[in-house]
């Protein structure tokens, strides 16, 4: 997403500007913390389009939520390309894919981790159902098409669903607040989490037991 022109001379420009310079301020302070002020001067309109476009801070926040989810499908579908049938390498596909989304756009994606897990009370209602789409739309498209016919005899997809998201949704929030606390090289975080996948995808293929034979 690349950032607005700080003096836009359409409404629609002047809108997208201030949802740029919106997601940059609530991924920097947090819903609460982030100033208004901030993101107009950022923006170069005055607050009273602010106000006009979106009715209120909340609004804003909402609609700068719905737009990073848009895009960050976008683009996941276009550096996704053709996946593998075999449900492991399809994960390794998904995690690369969004890793370099991650690295391009930090911001978006520090702001979108925020709001997914730790949204303001009065927003967390709003938020579930608007942070729903692209849960749901991953995990969809993983399981699509997946080559079956390796999985145990009783093992279904969704249970195979369940159990890889459980696992790397939480290796993923791990890194998170990983670089959350203290900022790190995205590259070599992203060369660690890449180690630390090929570890649990051999565990998960192979299990954590020695063959009893």
């Amino acid at each position: 997403m690349q950032a607005a022109s700080p003096h836009p001379s359409t409404p629609d420009c002047r809108r997208t500007a201030l949802i740029t310079a919106a997601i940059s301020e609530f991924a920097a302070n947090g819903y609460l913390a982030a100033s208004t002020n901030r993101i107009v001067e950022a923006a170069g309109v005055s607050k009273g389009l602010l106000f006009h476009y979106f009715g209120n801070k909340k609004g804003l926040y909402m609609e700068a939520v719905q737009t990073c989810v848009t895009e960050v499908i976008r683009h996941f579908d276009e550096r996704l390309g053709p996946t593998s049938t075999d449900v492991f390498e399809r994960l390794r596909q998904y995690t690369l894919a969004k890793w370099s989304l991650v690295e391009e756009e930090p911001s978006i994606f520090a702001f979108l981790q925020e709001a997914m897990t730790n949204p303001p009370a009065e927003l967390q209602t709003d938020l579930q159902a608007a942070t729903a789409e692209i849960v749901a739309s991953t995990y969809q498209r993983l399981f699509q098409d997946i080559d079956t016919s390796t999985f145990r005899p009783g093992v279904t997809v969704e249970q195979a669903m369940r159990l890889l998201s459980w696992t790397f949704d939480g290796l993923g929030k791990q890194y998170v607040t990983i670089l959350q606390q203290q900022p790190l090289d995205l590259a070599s975080v992203r060369s660690v989490i890449f180690g630390e996948v090929d570890t649990y995808v051999t565990l998960l293929r192979h299990g954590i037991e020695r063959d009893p034979s």
